[in-house]
């Protein structure tokens, strides 16, 4: 979770980009920064460690410049620090860059830049992957290319979605930004001789309602009067901006027509804000800073309860099995409304994790209250809703930074939620030594994965229509996984019940025959669950045994599986995830099916009939 702002004008660009960091310092505040350029194209760089009010009273003359860019920042590569905190330069000093995103393949980019630094008897300023940027930036430039075409290249050398700006002294009336992917993005703000930049729209409404949203691949030059868009299948040009509609409802919801879909195209920056300054490499570390469960605690726990309701209890019984993979002890989930009503076996040394999006679900607060009242023992809560009452009763929190979820369905709050238990499941293995740091890094690096799976997840939007068109009139859906899927089959037959209206129940493959299959035939369509892994074969049987029913298969596996696909009726894939992660790379799928089932239907997708966001009723 990180912030950008950018100006370019004939005003004094600190002030501004102070002014934006302001409007986004909820994006991060672990440190800031800025960087000025004025006309002759002298670059002064101002950045600290802490929140941004420690960068204010840093600066005791702003310098001068009409041109800038400025960052906050949580942390994930390098320890909050002022040399850590952006922007970055490069080694040559000449390149400036300022990034929201995770560079994937940053360990490799820096071995091989390494040489070269090496070489020049030069070296590495920050210990972040951001730093990798402005100095394939420089390599570029020394070998004759343009500022654009070196940014392009860079950009193409990048792992991971990124939004990213930059500044050059050779060039101190521009900026030039780009955006790869999702995670994050870039709104570019037209005013009467200048022009603004920022990760956010509400950072420039002070100053303008007339903007353009970069997309995936555009690579930008903005100048004091004008935008150009360059990308590889066309010639640059001046894209056509918008005018805002200063309506509160049309801003948030903005070009979706659904919260829905705009929250399933949020998730993969959700997904990055959550795990950003969590999941650290250099030293490595799992919830290292906002995290106030004592280490003895998490030393001495022995067994895990994980409990929630609804897609939260899905999220449950994922964690469950990472917690017993990852972190290597006992662990379980529950329904937080039946566990209050049993006699439990709980102790000093079993943690109970509550997963609730709003932090006041009545069932999880019963439950919660329970666990301290009668037993004593730990409690985290993983939760969106800071200061929100399950807060107030955990010992420690894991706050998502998904924003507002406007969608009755919880689409953003379940990926977030997953990336907190993993990280949950991470901090507990190291804790009690059964990850080495090695192993904690291995286990980290995967996570950083996650908010690119999702996105190309996502990608597979279209042909989720179609399929979605073809089945939109079936009343009854089985859905099944083994493994770790059985719970994302359980979470897609929830999302059609929620808002497709449509009957849908999630199984375990293997427990199929046990009942389920009297129920198929040719009216009665299956959705399996498929991603190349150690059920794999498990699953394709129970595909074939769904066929000789006669009843239509829509299977999801990796892309590019045509095993798979010539075995079923309908195939989507999608990206091809090590066996711990095919949760993020099948989510957005099984939520696009639901969907795009419910639009074909015309149904009320954001508020769904009988639903309510937050159940604060028994």
């Amino acid at each position: 979770m990180c912030g950008i702002v950018g100006y370019v004008g004939l005003q004094s660009a600190g002030p501004i980009l102070l002014e934006g960091l302001q409007r986004l310092e909820y994006r991060g505040y672990d440190s800031s920064g800025i960087a000025v350029v004025d006309r002759d194209g002298a670059i002064a760089v101002m950045k600290r460690e802490g929140k941004l009010r420690t960068l204010q009273a840093a600066i005791s003359e702003m310098p001068s410049g009409g041109t800038g860019i400025g960052h906050t920042r949580w942390a994930t590569h390098g320890q909050p620090s002022d040399r850590n905190a952006h922007p970055h330069a490069s080694s040559s000093g000449d390149v400036i860059v300022v990034q929201n995103g995770i560079v994937e393949n940053y360990r490799e980019l820096r071995a091989e830049l390494q040489q070269q630094l090496d070489a020049e008897g030069r070296s590495w300023q920050s210990e972040t992957d951001t730093e990798v940027i402005p100095e394939l930036i420089s390599r570029e430039l020394a070998a004759g290319r343009s500022i654009e075409s070196a940014l392009g290249y860079a950009i193409g050398r990048l792992r991971g979605a990124n939004a990213i700006a930059v500044v050059h002294r050779s060039q101190p009336d521009r900026i030039y930004a780009a955006r790869t992917g999702s995670a994050g993005g870039i709104v570019i703000g037209y005013g009467d001789g200048e022009m603004f930049l920022a990760s956010d729209l509400p950072a420039l409404l002070p100053h303008t309602t007339t903007v353009y949203h970069l997309e995936d691949g555009d690579l930008a030059v903005v100048d004091s009067e004008s935008l150009t868009i360059r990308r590889a299948d066309r010639e640059p040009y001046e894209p056509t901006p918008v005018q805002i509609d200063l309506d509160p409802v049309a801003i948030a919801r903005g070009p979706y027509r659904h919260f829905m879909l705009k929250e399933i195209h949020e998730q993969p920056r959700a997904l990055s804000d959550t795990i950003r300054g969590r999941a650290r490499l250099d030293p490595p570390s799992a919830l290292a800073d906002d995290f106030d469960l004592p280490e003895s605690t998490l030393r001495g726990i022995e067994r895990v309860l994980v409990i929630g309701m609804g897609t939260s209890l899905h999220a449950a019984m994922i964690g469950r099995w990472w917690i017993e993979q990852i972190a290597g002890i006992p662990a379980d989930f529950d329904n937080a409304s039946e566990f209050r009503f049993r006699a439990p076996l709980l102790g000093p040394s079993t943690l109970v994790v509550a997963v609730t999006q709003s932090g006041e679900t009545i069932d999880t607060l019963g439950a919660m209250n329970q666990v301290r009242e009668r037993w004593g023992a730990p409690q985290v809560v993983i939760t969106n809703v800071d200061g929100s009452e399950a807060t107030r009763q955990a010992d420690a929190a894991i706050i998502m930074r998904c924003g507002p979820e406007v969608g009755v369905a919880s689409t953003k709050t379940f990926v977030a939620s997953l990336a907190s238990l993993y990280l949950l499941a991470c901090r507990i293995g190291h804790a009690q030594g059964r990850l080495t740091d090695d192993d904690l890094t291995v286990q980290l690096e995967q996570l950083l994965t996650a908010p690119s799976l999702v996105e190309r997840g996502i990608a597979r939007a279209e042909r989720c229509s179609e399929v979605a068109q073809r089945f939109s009139e079936s009343s009854n859906f089985l859905v099944l996984g083994r493994g770790i899927e059985y719970a994302l089959a359980m979470e897609a037959a929830l999302k059609c019940k929620e808002i497709s209206y449509v009957h849908a129940e999630g199984y375990a493959a293997g427990e199929m025959k046990h009942g389920p299959i009297a129920l198929l035939d040719q009216g009665f369509p299956v959705i399996a669950l498929a991603p190349r892994g150690p059920l794999f074969d498990k699953m394709t049987s129970a595909i074939q045994q769904v066929s000789a029913r006669r009843a239509p298969v829509i299977a999801i596996g990796d892309e590019g599986d045509e095993e798979l696909s010539d075995l079923v009726d309908h195939f989507i894939g999608v990206p091809p995830a090590p066996a711990p992660l095919t949760p993020f790379s099948l989510t957005p799928v099984i939520q696009l099916l639901a969907y795009q089932i419910a639009l074909t239907r015309g149904l009320d997708i954001d508020q769904p009939r009988n639903l309510a966001k937050t159940v604060t009723v028994e």
